[in-house]
């Protein structure tokens, strides 16, 4: 695991602003966090080297803008600090794991996010990052690359 250094608290913030910069558009929440997800913005965040990025939320929405273009499909918006948190912890998680925001987005979807805004957005990330383990019946493994590696090893080990 990576230390949450100041790099990362940049990174975080940065990506947390841009989500929550993007209830302004007009397509709905998860429109715009795929967009995200499938962007050229996102390859570059996952480098987590924070000299390669402006950190220019305004650049950061146009860069996906120019990308998909604009879109109105969707309705449903989360709130302004709903997608700020869901931002950020996307990008805690990529930071101190070391995994791909797409890797991250699988284990915990962006509705499951939401849902747990209320209850969690108040508490320490990692505080955080433990509970929505347990509630997917995950442990912290699950972000080890040599994970079924070391699975097998120990099978084979057995005989």
């Amino acid at each position: 695991m990576k230390a949450f250094d100041h790099d990362g608290l940049l990174l975080a913030e940065y990506q947390g602003k841009l989500f929550e910069k993007s209830t302004e558009l007009k397509c709905s929440s998860a429109v715009f966090i795929r967009r995200f997800l499938h962007s050229d913005l996102v390859k570059k965040m996952d480098l987590n080297d924070i000299t390669s990025l402006t950190l220019d939320v305004t650049e950061g929405i146009d860069s996906i803008q120019t990308q998909f273009g604009e879109s109105e499909y969707g309705r449903t918006k989360y709130s302004k600090s709903a997608m700020f948190w869901i931002g950020y912890m996307y990008r805690y998680l990529s930071y101190t794991r070391e995994v791909t925001t797409k890797f991250v987005m699988r284990l915990f979807p962006h509705k499951q996010l939401n849902d747990v805004y209320y209850s969690f957005h108040t508490q320490d990330p990692e505080w955080c990052v433990e509970n929505l383990l347990k509630m997917n019946n995950m442990s912290e493994d699950i972000f080890d690359n040599n994970m079924r590696l070391k699975a097998v090893i120990s099978v084979l080990g057995k005989y």
